[in-house]
């Protein structure tokens, strides 16, 4: 066989840019991922009517006969408190005030409890059924009864001031409770504070803020940025407060995240058949899965991490001097946007934008040496003019300046300050102005200075522009993400009513020192936490749900757990690191920059938790995975070069990962299996890891 003819037949190899057939081939992968992640992702009826009650509140719910009742099940909202649950035996007057001093049970409503459905059990013979609030406030969307399997009609007698809620979407009861209708982990965060910011949204456009925060919800879930929870909410406003609504933001970037890994891939390899296997592998992991069809906010960190990468990609790998200056600036400005919005959804970015700081610094000084280089190799008359305007250092000339002020002063006042200082009277909103008006003065001056030296033949605008980049990097990865962050925490100005800047600035910085101090001091454990070094071998996963299912007499198990497929996390973490070896042996790979690139954001999203001392866990490798993949894809890709047989060593790496997940998908999808496959699962498939299968 002719080995080199059937690689490039099958590499499709036609540039960094994308073609047709790139694109197709993308929507048919993204197609089958969206409708496998998109199936059974959560149910799209819920109640969500609420009765809302506080103590002291009696409520009669009627069966219309006699009926043996072995259990209810309550939908409850955002409450706390108690309801002590009556049979008709205890009434004492006409008005049905429970005459006995022990209910026949009781439901206890919490933050753990909402927006699921809670079993009680109730074993008696009655017509009525008294519900009285013992304490607190309750809020219950809806109320159902059964004996045994069979759901039992009820109403409510006498409904007084909107009772009648609670027994009004009886049709939307399910037969059996389960992750499919239930909230589960961590979504009692933060898919509940997307609700909330739903809420008090909907209060102050109707009756305005002052109201929204007097009658409003809190924001629960604070110890994260808001933009991933608005997020969440965006698909709660589409299909309602159910499963599938709050679910669906997360499953939908999901899909985004292949989209951009491609072309990110794309642009690495240049090469149609490698960007297919680093989305397909994506496509197949188990983490990448199971994190992006639950409520929470990771996958939202992972897609602008990607996102920032990306356009940062672009801005290093163009020739300087050659790339129009303007397109340069795109790119460096739609990744400081990018990473803008990262910070805004989780603060876990921060470490990403700690990798593009040491890209655009390395790339900076490449160029700025190549430049000086090249000015020094040609000829005195044949140099042209280098040009360098002044103004365009005012925000490091401000920041200089200030320094500089402050240090003198605290000298000249013996070690304190003066109390008229300059900068005090500032204040932090002056300073943030003040910066904000140097850097204005930087890019208008940039612009002015470069249209009228644009003009002359006898001046090289190279230096300059590289000289300006640092300052619109002010502007690209300081103030646009500081307004971003800014917009993006709205709904603390709601909350708290905030009317001026001054105001809204306090409140969002006392909100993040709270973030700060919550992550910093924590020092609760888990059984599933792990240590960063464990990651790369999935040696410990993150269980979410766990529920057991009957059919007849076969009991079974349903689970969904938070890991790495082994067939892509075992080769991805071996792979990079005899990638990194090859790199620093092969002079070919040495002169690729993809390999520094790739390997910045691996050590960008993995070194920073060794320093971490609170507990961690398995997905927080999740924005480091596509990183250690593509390192393992650049070994391949050398590899081929030099060894045109092995072009096949992808795409079976490819084809097994995909039947691992199919093996792996009963654990992180919820899928009922017998307990012996279970057990299969939790024992043989993860050979250096634990997949924690509850109930094996």
């Amino acid at each position: 066989m002719d080995w080199k003819r059937f690689r490039n037949e099958i590499s499709l190899e036609d540039g960094r840019r994308m073609t047709k057939r790139d694109r197709l081939l993308l929507l048919a992968l993204c197609a089958v991922y969206a409708l496998v992640a998109f199936l059974n992702l959560g149910s799209l009826r819920s109640p969500e009517t609420v009765w809302k009650a506080d103590a002291g509140t009696t409520v009669i719910v009627d069966f219309g006969e006699e009926t043996d009742v072995t259990e209810l099940r309550f939908y409850g909202a955002i409450a706390d408190g108690e309801i002590g649950l009556y049979d008709d035996t205890g009434f004492i007057d006409d008005f049905f005030r429970p005459g006995v001093s022990e209910p026949v049970a009781t439901y206890d409503q919490d933050n753990g409890e909402m927006f699921k459905w809670k079993t009680q059990a109730f074993d008696t013979t009655t017509r009525y059924l008294v519900l009285y609030v013992e304490s607190g406030s309750v809020e219950i969307c809806e109320l159902a009864a059964f004996c045994g399997d069979e759901q039992l009609n009820i109403s409510v007698y006498d409904p007084q001031d909107g009772a009648e809620k609670l027994t009004d979407e009886q049709n939307k009861v399910p037969q059996y409770p389960s992750y499919l209708n239930n909230m589960y982990f961590d979504e009692i965060y933060h898919a509940r504070t997307a609700y909330e910011m739903v809420q008090n949204d909907n209060l102050a456009l109707r009756y305005g803020r002052a109201y929204a925060a007097d009658n409003g919800y809190s924001i629960y879930e604070w110890t994260h940025p808001s933009l991933g929870k608005l997020l969440i909410a965006v698909g709660i406003r589409i299909f309602g407060m159910t499963p599938f609504g709050w679910r669906f933001s997360g499953t939908l970037f999901g899909v985004f995240i292949l989209v951009v890994l491609y072309v990110l891939s794309k642009r690495i390899f240049r090469r149609t058949d490698f960007a297919f296997v680093a989305t397909g592998l994506m496509a197949v992991d188990c983490m990448h899965f199971a994190q992006t069809r639950i409520a929470t906010i990771d996958v939202y960190a992972l897609f602008f991490t990607l996102l920032m990468f990306l356009f940062m990609f672009d801005y290093i790998t163009e020739d300087f001097e050659t790339r129009p200056f303007w397109k340069k600036l795109l790119a460096l400005g739609l990744s400081g946007v990018a990473f803008g919005l990262g910070a805004s959804s989780k603060w876990t970015c921060f470490y990403s934008g700690a990798g593009l700081a040491v890209l655009y610094f390395g790339d900076f000084f490449y160029n700025l040496v190549r430049i000086l280089k090249k000015r020094h190799d040609t000829p005195k008359e044949e140099r042209k003019k280098l040009p360098v305007n002044v103004l365009a250092y005012a925000p490091v000339l401000t920041a200089l300046g200030c320094a500089v002020y402050a240090v003198v002063e605290y000298r000249l006042g013996n070690g304190e300050w003066s109390g008229i200082s300059w900068l005090l009277r500032l204040g932090t909103k002056g300073l943030l102005w003040l910066f904000a008006a140097s850097v204005a003065v930087a890019i208008a001056s940039a612009v002015v200075f470069r249209l009228a030296m644009k003009k002359r033949d006898d001046v090289d605008l190279s230096l300059n522009d590289l000289l300006m980049t640092p300052v619109w990097c002010c502007l690209f990865f300081i103030l646009i993400p500081a307004a971003l962050y800014y917009a993006t925490n709205y709904c603390y100005y709601i909350s708290k009513n905030c009317e001026t800047f001054a105001d809204r600035i306090k409140v969002l910085w006392d909100e993040q020192v709270s973030m700060y101090n919550y992550h910093s001091k924590l020092d609760a454990t888990h059984q599933c936490q792990s240590m960063w070094y464990q990651w790369p071998l999935a040696q410990k996963s993150v269980w979410f749900y766990a529920g057991y299912p009957e059919i007849g007499e076969i009991k079974l198990l349903s689970n969904i757990s938070s890991t790495g497929n082994p067939a892509v996390w075992y080769v991805s973490a071996f792979g990079t690191v005899f990638a990194i070896v090859e790199w620093f042996k092969n002079p070919e790979c040495r002169k690729d920059r993809a390999f520094p690139f790739v390997l910045v954001g691996i050590l960008a999203g993995l070194l920073p938790w060794a320093l971490v001392t609170r507990c961690v866990f398995l997905y927080h490798y999740f924005s480091t995975l596509p990183f250690v993949m593509l390192m393992t894809l650049l070994l391949l890709f050398y590899a081929e070069k030099k060894y045109p047989r092995l072009t096949c060593l992808k795409w079976i790496w490819l084809a097994v990962a995909a039947v691992e997940f199919l093996l792996m998908y009963p654990a992180i999808s919820g899928l009922p299996v017998p307990y012996g496959y279970a057990k299969f699962i939790e024992n043989v498939l993860a050979v250096f890891g634990k997949v924690y299968y509850v109930g094996v």
